[in-house]
């Protein structure tokens, strides 16, 4: 009898483990995988940075209370969104002396008759050591600059570039063990994410992994500030 109470309790405890979507979190709330939330067109940008805000906040919080999470994306408008919330979730999780990490990976739901491809952001939080330094990611070896595709751009096409993007990043991981990722605009930080989660397959070939974390950088075009994202990756082969 005893035996069949732990069996069920542990069936429960695994029912638990599930999908949030980020519009039914409920706040305070402690989650292990939270699907992230595309904003609509027209939302206002104050209101469109409140709602990265809103999500870093939300996934620091597991952070702090799980150790890890994992952030769901379908679309270059979702991906972009959780990257910056990533990026803003470092900073508020250093100051307990945390350090964000993310390993990037393909996940695939079925919506209808369609089958769609994201990107999962398997994040995780470990304690800084000692003698852990800042990176300065502007000393790192490697640097690429993402270019966005054509819109009109045939989708063998656009796997292609990603493909050939993908292999930039690991070539320069077995060159440097380091590489800083540059993007300025969602459709480039997509394009990041599933090179990044592709090289880490090239990586797993050789018996490594591959880890990245985002953060924001400037840049001044035709005079004009834009603010992207820089992926840092690094593996962990010596």
């Amino acid at each position: 009898m005893e035996e069949n109470k732990v069996a069920n309790n542990e069936e429960t405890e695994e029912k638990k483990i599930i999908e949030v979507p980020e519009e039914l979190l409920k706040e305070g709330e402690i989650i292990d995988c939270l699907k992230v939330k595309a904003d609509p067109p027209d939302i206002l940008p104050e209101d469109r940075k409140r709602n990265v805000k809103k999500l870093a906040g939300a996934i620091s919080h597991s952070l702090r209370g799980r150790g890890e999470i994992n952030v769901r994306c379908f679309g270059s408008a979702t991906i972009g969104k959780a990257a910056k919330a990533l990026a803003i979730a470092k900073t508020y999780i250093g100051v307990q002396n945390l350090q964000l990490d993310c390993s990037p990976a393909f996940i695939s739901t079925k919506m209808g008759e369609n089958e769609l491809t994201g990107i999962c952001f398997v994040t995780f939080a470990s304690e800084k050591s000692a003698d852990s330094k800042p990176i300065d990611v502007e000393k790192c070896k490697s640097v690429l600059m993402v270019k966005a595709d054509p819109k009109d751009i045939e989708p063998e096409e656009r796997k292609k570039n990603v493909r050939k993007l993908a292999g930039a990043i690991s070539h320069a991981l077995a060159e440097n063990k380091e590489v800083a990722i540059r993007c300025f605009g969602n459709a480039t930080i997509g394009k990041a994410s599933k090179a990044l989660a592709i090289a880490r397959g090239y990586v797993a070939t050789t018996g490594g992994d591959l880890y990245c974390w985002p953060m924001f950088i400037m840049a001044d075009m035709n005079g004009n500030e834009r603010t992207g994202i820089c992926w840092y990756a690094y593996s962990n082969l010596s």
